[in-house]
């Protein structure tokens, strides 16, 4: 898994420099492509049955799943981006959001509130904690700043599969102490998808994957993968 974290992060430098006004994200997916295989890798993503994409590409109010197509991005919109890379039998997971443009206030704040809780999250995912301590610190963090968790999104164990249990829900129920603990030698991924309105979502695009919050809020989604030893928790993309 170290080795999939340092593909993807050689990719995502490139990537994130191809993200501009202009380009469309079929464009950026296959570019996402070229660079997984170029730095060795094999795409994640399109070992999910029936998505045959590197990334999911999600745009405005489309908060995750977006299917890569012919938009073209524009000046002052949201791109979530969704990426993960496929190495030795083991996947890893990440995303991360973009705005074209100079965000405004309330967006430049609303974005750092999500890099802020994934970054506090990644400081409690260790070796027998409760996964619940995570679950309730996104809830207070996303919700204490005014803004909406996705009740139904959230992080998961990652490993042979891209998907597996635990899941990692972004709201607490019931005691923490009931909650699943994190296991060394074992890896998930971290996920704060949250909107400024909506705790809802809803299908759109007719595409059978994009999903979008429901009254079309502004929405952002931060992802790292963290691999668990015994005394210590590796950020795998960096």
């Amino acid at each position: 898994m170290i080795k999939a974290g340092q593909i993807l992060t050689s990719v995502l430098t490139d990537l994130k420099a191809e993200i501009k006004v202009g380009i469309t994200t079929k464009e950026l997916d296959q570019k996402a492509q070229d660079l997984i295989h170029h730095y060795g890798g094999q795409v994640s993503f399109n070992k999910v049955p029936g998505y045959h994409w590197a990334t999911c590409m999600s745009v405005n109010e489309v908060i995750v799943h977006g299917v890569p197509s012919h938009y073209r991005l524009k000046e002052n919109d949201m791109l979530k981006l969704d990426i993960g890379v496929y190495l030795n039998g083991y996947h890893i997971d990440y995303g991360d959001s973009f705005y074209l443009g100079t965000p405004p206030p309330a967006v430049s704040r609303f974005m750092d509130v999500g890099r802020a809780t994934l970054k506090k999250v990644i400081l409690l995912a260790k070796a027998n904690t409760h996964i619940g301590l995570v679950s309730q610190t996104i809830e207070q963090s996303i919700q204490g700043a005014g803004y909406q968790v996705i009740y139904n999104l959230t992080g998961h164990a990652v490993g042979k599969e891209l998907h597996e249990d635990p899941l990692i829900p972004q709201f607490l129920e019931g005691s923490i102490a009931k909650t699943p603990r994190f296991q060394a030698g074992n890896a998930y991924a971290l996920e704060i998808i949250y909107s400024m309105k909506d705790s809802q979502i809803r299908h759109a695009n007719n595409d059978g994957w994009s999903l979008r919050t429901k009254t079309g809020s502004t929405n952002c989604c931060f992802e790292n993968t963290v691999f668990i030893e015994p005394d210590q928790s590796l950020v795998i993309v960096n």
